[in-house]
Protein backbone atom coordinates (compact mmCIF):
# COMPACT_ATOMS: atom_id res chain seq x y z
CA UNK A 1 0.00 0.00 0.00
CA UNK A 2 3.00 2.37 1.29
CA UNK A 3 4.35 1.96 -2.71
CA UNK A 4 1.37 2.40 -4.41
CA UNK A 5 0.97 5.63 -2.37
CA UNK A 6 4.17 6.98 -3.49
CA UNK A 7 3.58 5.80 -7.21
CA UNK A 8 0.32 7.83 -7.29
CA UNK A 9 2.24 11.04 -5.86
CA UNK A 10 4.62 10.74 -8.58
CA UNK A 11 2.68 10.25 -11.13
CA UNK A 12 0.71 13.62 -9.65
CA UNK A 13 3.70 15.69 -9.84
CA UNK A 14 5.06 14.66 -13.42
CA UNK A 15 1.53 15.43 -14.30
CA UNK A 16 1.62 18.63 -12.78
CA UNK A 17 4.88 19.29 -14.43
CA UNK A 18 3.92 18.67 -17.48
CA UNK A 19 0.94 20.76 -17.32
CA UNK A 20 2.97 23.61 -16.35
CA UNK A 21 2.86 26.42 -19.05
CA UNK A 22 6.32 26.51 -20.46
CA UNK A 23 8.51 29.71 -19.72
CA UNK A 24 9.12 31.01 -23.59
CA UNK A 25 12.78 32.92 -23.08
CA UNK A 26 14.41 35.25 -25.48
CA UNK A 27 17.36 33.66 -27.39
CA UNK A 28 18.67 36.51 -29.13
CA UNK A 29 18.63 40.74 -29.83
CA UNK A 30 17.74 41.37 -32.96
CA UNK A 31 16.69 44.55 -35.23
CA UNK A 32 14.08 46.36 -33.93
CA UNK A 33 13.25 48.94 -37.56
CA UNK A 34 11.15 46.18 -39.53
CA UNK A 35 8.84 45.41 -36.40
CA UNK A 36 8.63 49.37 -35.58
CA UNK A 37 7.69 49.56 -39.37
CA UNK A 38 4.80 47.05 -38.97
CA UNK A 39 3.77 49.12 -35.60
CA UNK A 40 4.30 52.83 -37.33
CA UNK A 41 2.14 51.52 -40.41
CA UNK A 42 -0.62 50.23 -38.48
CA UNK A 43 -0.63 53.42 -36.18
CA UNK A 44 -1.42 55.42 -39.13
CA UNK A 45 -4.17 53.15 -40.87
CA UNK A 46 -5.77 54.25 -37.65
CA UNK A 47 -5.42 57.27 -37.99
CA UNK A 48 -8.40 57.56 -40.20
CA UNK A 49 -10.55 56.29 -36.78
CA UNK A 50 -12.40 52.71 -36.26
CA UNK A 51 -16.06 52.65 -35.82
CA UNK A 52 -18.07 49.35 -35.13
CA UNK A 53 -19.96 47.72 -32.06
CA UNK A 54 -18.67 45.79 -29.35
CA UNK A 55 -19.95 43.94 -25.99
CA UNK A 56 -18.83 45.76 -23.09
CA UNK A 57 -18.60 44.81 -19.86
CA UNK A 58 -17.28 46.26 -16.27
CA UNK A 59 -16.66 44.80 -13.35
CA UNK A 60 -16.03 46.08 -9.49
CA UNK A 61 -16.89 45.21 -5.79
CA UNK A 62 -19.70 47.32 -6.73
CA UNK A 63 -20.47 48.24 -9.48
CA UNK A 64 -21.78 45.77 -12.93
CA UNK A 65 -22.45 46.54 -16.48
CA UNK A 66 -22.99 44.50 -19.58
CA UNK A 67 -23.96 45.38 -22.61
CA UNK A 68 -23.80 46.32 -26.85
CA UNK A 69 -22.21 49.72 -27.85
CA UNK A 70 -21.66 51.32 -30.71
CA UNK A 71 -18.62 53.52 -30.73
CA UNK A 72 -16.97 55.66 -33.31
CA UNK A 73 -12.62 56.48 -31.93
CA UNK A 74 -9.46 58.31 -33.12
CA UNK A 75 -6.42 58.00 -31.60
CA UNK A 76 -5.89 61.77 -30.62
CA UNK A 77 -9.06 61.47 -28.21
CA UNK A 78 -11.77 61.98 -30.29
CA UNK A 79 -14.85 59.40 -29.94
CA UNK A 80 -18.75 59.16 -29.94
CA UNK A 81 -20.43 55.98 -28.08
CA UNK A 82 -23.79 55.47 -28.13
CA UNK A 83 -25.62 52.42 -25.50
CA UNK A 84 -28.88 51.21 -26.77
CA UNK A 85 -32.14 51.02 -24.57
CA UNK A 86 -33.01 47.37 -23.64
CA UNK A 87 -36.84 48.42 -25.24
CA UNK A 88 -35.28 50.43 -28.72
CA UNK A 89 -34.03 53.74 -28.92
CA UNK A 90 -30.67 54.86 -27.06
CA UNK A 91 -30.49 54.88 -23.81
CA UNK A 92 -26.42 56.70 -23.25
CA UNK A 93 -24.89 58.69 -26.05
CA UNK A 94 -21.34 59.98 -24.94
CA UNK A 95 -19.08 62.30 -27.00
CA UNK A 96 -15.61 63.60 -26.52
CA UNK A 97 -13.75 66.15 -28.47
CA UNK A 98 -10.17 65.59 -26.80
CA UNK A 99 -11.24 68.63 -24.88
CA UNK A 100 -14.52 68.52 -22.98
CA UNK A 101 -16.51 64.96 -22.66
CA UNK A 102 -20.55 65.36 -22.91
CA UNK A 103 -22.82 62.78 -21.86
CA UNK A 104 -27.04 62.70 -22.34
CA UNK A 105 -29.39 60.34 -21.84
CA UNK A 106 -32.48 60.67 -24.06
CA UNK A 107 -34.99 58.94 -21.96
CA UNK A 108 -34.57 61.65 -19.37
CA UNK A 109 -34.06 64.48 -21.09
CA UNK A 110 -30.87 65.20 -19.31
CA UNK A 111 -26.70 65.91 -19.83
CA UNK A 112 -23.83 67.23 -17.83
CA UNK A 113 -20.73 67.86 -19.34
CA UNK A 114 -17.05 68.01 -18.17
CA UNK A 115 -13.86 68.89 -19.11
CA UNK A 116 -11.32 65.41 -19.55
CA UNK A 117 -9.35 65.64 -17.12
CA UNK A 118 -12.14 66.11 -14.65
CA UNK A 119 -13.23 63.02 -12.11
CA UNK A 120 -16.93 63.89 -11.58
CA UNK A 121 -18.29 62.13 -14.71
CA UNK A 122 -17.72 58.46 -13.31
CA UNK A 123 -20.56 58.44 -10.81
CA UNK A 124 -23.53 59.70 -13.83
CA UNK A 125 -22.07 56.74 -15.69
CA UNK A 126 -23.09 52.77 -16.07
CA UNK A 127 -19.41 52.50 -15.98
CA UNK A 128 -16.75 54.48 -15.04
CA UNK A 129 -13.97 55.95 -17.53
CA UNK A 130 -11.33 54.45 -15.58
CA UNK A 131 -8.04 56.34 -17.33
CA UNK A 132 -7.44 59.53 -18.86
CA UNK A 133 -10.25 59.82 -21.64
CA UNK A 134 -8.10 61.46 -23.97
CA UNK A 135 -5.68 58.33 -24.01
CA UNK A 136 -8.16 55.33 -23.87
CA UNK A 137 -9.67 55.79 -27.66
CA UNK A 138 -5.75 54.94 -28.27
CA UNK A 139 -5.12 52.09 -25.75
CA UNK A 140 -8.08 50.30 -26.89
CA UNK A 141 -6.69 50.36 -30.32
CA UNK A 142 -3.45 49.37 -29.32
CA UNK A 143 -1.78 52.14 -30.88
CA UNK A 144 0.06 55.48 -29.17
CA UNK A 145 -1.50 58.42 -28.49
CA UNK A 146 -1.79 61.14 -30.62
CA UNK A 147 1.51 63.35 -30.84
CA UNK A 148 3.67 61.16 -28.58
CA UNK A 149 7.27 59.01 -30.57
CA UNK A 150 8.52 56.68 -29.69
CA UNK A 151 11.74 55.86 -27.35
CA UNK A 152 13.58 53.09 -26.39
CA UNK A 153 12.86 50.41 -28.70
CA UNK A 154 14.00 47.13 -27.83
CA UNK A 155 13.25 44.02 -30.12
CA UNK A 156 13.97 40.10 -28.93
CA UNK A 157 13.56 36.50 -30.98
CA UNK A 158 12.17 34.35 -28.06
CA UNK A 159 12.61 30.56 -28.57
CA UNK A 160 9.19 29.74 -29.43
CA UNK A 161 10.15 31.38 -33.12
CA UNK A 162 7.96 34.57 -31.93
CA UNK A 163 9.22 37.96 -31.91
CA UNK A 164 8.63 41.18 -29.18
CA UNK A 165 9.20 44.58 -29.62
CA UNK A 166 8.88 46.64 -26.34
CA UNK A 167 8.78 50.56 -26.23
CA UNK A 168 7.28 53.61 -25.36
CA UNK A 169 5.62 56.82 -26.24
CA UNK A 170 7.43 59.95 -25.32
CA UNK A 171 6.38 61.78 -22.20
CA UNK A 172 3.59 59.10 -21.66
CA UNK A 173 4.87 56.75 -18.50
CA UNK A 174 3.64 53.90 -20.96
CA UNK A 175 5.59 50.94 -21.85
CA UNK A 176 4.21 49.07 -25.12
CA UNK A 177 4.61 45.38 -25.67
CA UNK A 178 4.13 43.96 -29.10
CA UNK A 179 4.20 40.12 -29.42
CA UNK A 180 4.47 38.95 -32.96
CA UNK A 181 3.52 35.61 -34.55
CA UNK A 182 5.88 32.84 -35.36
CA UNK A 183 4.31 32.12 -39.09
CA UNK A 184 5.60 33.42 -41.51
CA UNK A 185 5.41 37.00 -42.24
CA UNK A 186 5.44 37.72 -38.41
CA UNK A 187 1.95 39.17 -38.23
CA UNK A 188 1.14 41.24 -34.94
CA UNK A 189 -0.93 39.21 -32.37
CA UNK A 190 -0.76 41.28 -29.43
CA UNK A 191 -0.27 44.72 -27.79
CA UNK A 192 -0.18 44.84 -24.29
CA UNK A 193 0.27 49.12 -22.50
CA UNK A 194 1.66 49.09 -19.34
CA UNK A 195 1.51 52.34 -16.92
CA UNK A 196 1.30 53.15 -13.48
CA UNK A 197 -0.81 50.97 -11.67
CA UNK A 198 -2.52 49.38 -15.69
CA UNK A 199 -2.32 47.58 -17.81
CA UNK A 200 -3.72 47.14 -21.17
CA UNK A 201 -3.93 43.86 -23.28
CA UNK A 202 -5.14 44.37 -26.88
CA UNK A 203 -5.50 41.14 -29.39
CA UNK A 204 -5.43 41.95 -33.34
CA UNK A 205 -7.17 40.33 -36.21
CA UNK A 206 -5.18 38.61 -38.32
CA UNK A 207 -6.47 40.74 -41.70
CA UNK A 208 -4.54 43.71 -42.95
CA UNK A 209 -3.95 46.74 -40.21
CA UNK A 210 -4.37 44.79 -37.65
CA UNK A 211 -7.27 45.62 -36.63
CA UNK A 212 -8.51 45.03 -32.72
CA UNK A 213 -10.40 41.85 -31.81
CA UNK A 214 -11.06 42.35 -27.92
CA UNK A 215 -9.27 44.05 -25.11
CA UNK A 216 -8.60 43.69 -21.79
CA UNK A 217 -8.20 46.85 -19.38
CA UNK A 218 -7.27 45.95 -15.46
CA UNK A 219 -7.43 48.93 -12.61
CA UNK A 220 -7.45 48.79 -9.67
CA UNK A 221 -11.01 50.37 -9.70
CA UNK A 222 -12.38 47.10 -11.98
CA UNK A 223 -11.74 45.51 -14.91
CA UNK A 224 -13.00 47.08 -18.38
CA UNK A 225 -13.40 44.58 -21.05
CA UNK A 226 -14.52 44.69 -24.91
CA UNK A 227 -14.93 42.31 -27.77
CA UNK A 228 -15.36 43.19 -30.99
CA UNK A 229 -18.39 42.22 -32.89
CA UNK A 230 -17.71 44.32 -36.43
CA UNK A 231 -14.84 46.75 -36.72
CA UNK A 232 -13.82 48.80 -39.56
CA UNK A 233 -11.69 52.20 -40.25
CA UNK A 234 -14.36 54.84 -40.13
CA UNK A 235 -13.30 57.23 -42.73
CA UNK A 236 -16.97 58.91 -42.00
CA UNK A 237 -17.90 62.36 -41.54
CA UNK A 238 -15.85 63.56 -38.48
CA UNK A 239 -18.46 66.48 -37.74
CA UNK A 240 -20.70 63.50 -37.28
CA UNK A 241 -18.84 62.58 -34.02
CA UNK A 242 -20.57 65.71 -32.56
CA UNK A 243 -22.91 65.47 -29.89
CA UNK A 244 -26.01 68.15 -30.75
CA UNK A 245 -28.29 69.25 -28.06
CA UNK A 246 -32.23 70.12 -28.10
CA UNK A 247 -32.35 73.76 -26.92
CA UNK A 248 -34.62 72.42 -24.75
CA UNK A 249 -32.09 69.63 -22.54
CA UNK A 250 -30.78 70.72 -19.28
CA UNK A 251 -27.19 70.52 -19.11
CA UNK A 252 -25.11 69.96 -15.66
CA UNK A 253 -21.50 71.65 -15.79
CA UNK A 254 -19.89 69.16 -13.73
CA UNK A 255 -16.94 71.33 -13.64
CA UNK A 256 -18.95 74.26 -13.07
CA UNK A 257 -16.77 77.13 -11.19
CA UNK A 258 -19.62 77.56 -7.70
Amino acid sequence: MRASRRGIIMLIMVWGAACAPRQILPVAIIDPAPLLETVNARRQALEKGLSGSMELTFKNDKQRFKGRVYIVAYPDGRFRLEVPAPLGGTHLVMASDSAEILVFYPGENRAFRTSVDGRSLNPHLPFPLPVDPTILPALIMGVYPEGRAALNAQARLMDSGEKILITGPEGSGLQFTYLFDKIPGNPLREITVRGRDMKVSVRTRREPDHLPRDFELTLAEGVLKGEWDSVAPYGGDEAALGLHLPASVPVTDLEASP
